[in-house]
């Protein structure tokens, strides 16, 4: 199985369900302009050819550092699973219907997308009802919820979160075109210690 994780930083890919086969051997390739890498995508793509040749294969782990839409622009491979955690809200909402034509080509037919983002209905709820906590509640930290609120919804001016999403929003998004189907959808889905993230699986028709 190969499995492309998209400026991923160091998460590692998740299990897609409880039924997954943990033994199959698989190539997790993760692309990022974060890596300290000299590999290049000439190299990757003859090791990909080399693993599968090979019947004795095992898991292995690569990293590539290169911008994901010239990746995904240049390279002639497709993947059984691509894997985007916290990276979809960082593309401009000029740029989604772009991306998510550049995952098609990337994806094998039956294969899953699987996404990790913000919840933007569950944070806009955190917003509105703030103001039901008395300020002299002493369990409410307004501070730590300020910075939660504040990351999730805008993050740093030099990687701004520039795409809303939502449940709604990731089937309309998604499904526009005909080449995916929203199969599974956990809008409370807790990562990174926080339960505030909406995680979707996307198949590839």
């Amino acid at each position: 199985m190969r499995i492309l994780n998209l400026a991923g930083g160091k998460f590692a890919p998740f299990p897609v369900s409880s039924q997954e086969n943990l033994l199959i051997p698989k190539y997790l390739l993760n692309v990022d302009t974060s890596y300290f890498t000299e590999n290049t995508a000439a190299f990757i793509e003859k090791d990909i050819k080399d693993w599968e040749a090979d019947s004795n294969k095992l898991t292995k782990y690569e990293n590539l550092n290169m911008d994901v839409f010239t990746f995904m622009e240049r390279i002639s491979f497709t993947f059984d699973r691509v894997v985007i955690y916290r990276f979809l809200e960082h593309v401009s909402f000029t740029q989604v219907e772009y991306f998510i034509y550049l995952v098609s080509t990337v994806l094998k037919k039956g294969g899953v997308v699987d996404v990790i983002v913000p919840n933007y209905e569950t944070l806009a709820q955190m917003l509105l009802q703030e103001d039901d906590f008395d300020p002299c509640y002493t369990g409410f930290d307004f501070q730590a919820h300020n910075i939660l609120l504040t990351t999730e919804l805008l993050n740093e001016p030099s990687c701004p979160h520039a795409s809303i999403w939502t449940k709604q929003r990731m089937k309309r998004f998604w499904e526009l075109e005909g080449r995916f189907k929203v199969k599974i959808q956990n809008p409370q889905f807790k990562f990174d210690g926080r339960d505030i993230y909406l995680r979707s699986i996307i198949e590839r028709l």
